[in-house]
């Protein structure tokens, strides 16, 4: 596993976090502009609050505002990185909650990411709701 993939997820969550605590979405975008290809895609889950494709800078910081304003007191953290042997790759399980804003229930979620990188900068970044989904997308069985 890459440590610079590893590296490159953890400034991810720190930026996001920052993000979610104060509602600035400065630390966010700032990540993606250093971080993301200009034309990264971001594709959801179809069963999410923020399904579909994202695309390009503003379509990632697009993605995070779309959560917040669905959901507050939102915090993310990594619970798992799992190894690919692809250098460009890197699949991580992750917890995100919040409290939805409309109705005050606590949320929490156990999504798994796949972040594709190519020359120090991710490419593609895709979402999903099981294990068996993000492992098969990178050509892996449990």
């Amino acid at each position: 596993m890459s440590q610079e993939n590893i590296e490159a997820v953890e400034h991810a969550v720190a930026a996001v976090n920052e993000t979610y605590r104060t509602g600035d979405m400065r630390p966010w975008r700032e990540f993606v502009e250093a971080e993301c290809d200009p034309e990264i895609v971001l594709d959801a889950p179809t069963d999410a609050f923020t399904e579909g494709a994202w695309r390009g800078h503003d379509g990632a910081v697009g993605f995070v505002a779309n959560q917040m304003e669905v959901l507050g007191g939102m915090w993310l953290r990594v619970d798992e990185y799992i190894d690919v042997d692809d250098a460009g790759v890197i699949v991580v399980a992750m917890t995100f909650g919040g409290r939805a804003r409309h109705s005050g229930i606590e949320v929490e979620l156990h999504p798994f990411h796949v972040f594709r990188r190519r020359d120090g900068r991710t490419v593609r970044w895709q979402i999903f709701a099981e294990r068996k989904e993000a492992l098969e997308a990178v050509g892996l069985r449990e």
